[in-house]
């Protein structure tokens, strides 16, 4: 497939997953359940994200900070990863940051430490 094609599909999936995020909300049963807090008690990572991404797409910060926290201080650092993967051809150097050994862990020591910080208060 070419280059346009597949940027004109992600702009369609992404315009549609979107508009499902803005217009249904999470409460009606229609997003999945989170299997590890259902086998666990426990919540994950990403507990909480379906509620932060649908009052981030009304307008509503403080409530989605409420819902996850971490997934409003990574947003950016997707956008970067995006970004830096886009420009990669002319700045090869950042992308090459951005996905080093280093970040990657501390990413992962990151999203651990919310883990356990968010069951124990």
């Amino acid at each position: 497939m070419s280059r346009r094609v597949l940027t004109v599909a992600a702009i369609i999936v992404a315009v549609a997953v979107i508009s499902a995020y803005y217009l249904i909300g999470p409460d009606t049963g229609v997003y999945p359940r989170c299997m590890f807090r259902q086998l666990t008690g426990l919540d994950c990572p990403g507990c909480g994200s379906q509620r932060a991404i649908h009052a981030l797409l009304h307008g509503r910060i403080a409530e989605a900070w409420g819902y996850n926290a971490l997934l409003l201080i990574e947003l950016p650092l997707i956008g970067l990863l995006l970004i830096a993967r886009a420009i990669q051809p002319r700045h090869p150097r950042l992308n090459a940051l951005l996905n080093s050994r280093t970040v990657i862990l501390l990413l992962l020591a990151t999203i651990l430490l919310w883990t356990v910080v968010r069951n124990l208060v």
